[in-house]
């Protein structure tokens, strides 16, 4: 089921307008602001979590990098606007989403800019801090180690891919 819902965000006009390289700065500010917004709930949850899961390590961490590439981008991030389904997923993660299946998130967001990521950074405006990782394979399988194959976790996967999808079609909304 993950499948295909990775593969319907993958197809998604926003997604093929990063891809195409022809994405101004201004579109993508206002993306990177929802990741901000996303990044920074889900980061900001791990943070409040105490022994039960393993926190995210530093390196891994995405919200400081979109911070700079927005700055970079943008001299008014305060007037960008977040989306109704960016308040959501972030009311969802701060507030609803179980402990155990934060990492369904993890696996969904943060190994997708490990590796779809890089294609991304070379078309975006900007120095893409965002898809910058040092240790990138080190990353990768402590992702790995945190997932599991459970029908709530994959469930949890595609309820992340859904918010990816929402935003995406948010984007197409706001930007047409």
């Amino acid at each position: 089921m993950t499948q295909s819902k990775h593969s319907g965000a993958e197809r998604s006009w926003f997604a093929g307008l990063m891809m195409s390289g022809e994405i101004t700065p201004k579109q993508y500010s206002v993306y990177l602001k929802q990741q901000h917004e996303c990044y920074t709930a889900l980061e900001d949850r791990f943070n409040t979590v105490e022994g039960s899961i393993n926190p995210i390590p530093e390196e891994l961490k995405r919200a400081p990098n979109i911070m700079k590439d927005l700055k970079e981008l943008s001299e008014d991030i305060e007037n960008i606007p977040v989306f109704e389904s960016t308040n959501r997923y972030v009311d969802y993660i701060l507030n609803t989403c179980e402990v155990d299946l934060l990492y369904a998130h993890v696996y969904v967001r943060y190994l997708g800019d490990l590796k779809g990521g890089q294609m991304i950074a070379t078309r975006v405006p900007g120095e893409g801090k965002y898809y910058q990782f040092q240790n990138a394979e080190k990353l990768e399988a402590f992702i790995r180690l945190q997932l599991r194959e459970d029908k709530d976790f994959v469930k949890e996967c595609d309820n992340c891919f859904d918010s990816a999808i929402a935003l995406f079609n948010a984007l197409k909304s706001h930007f047409s």
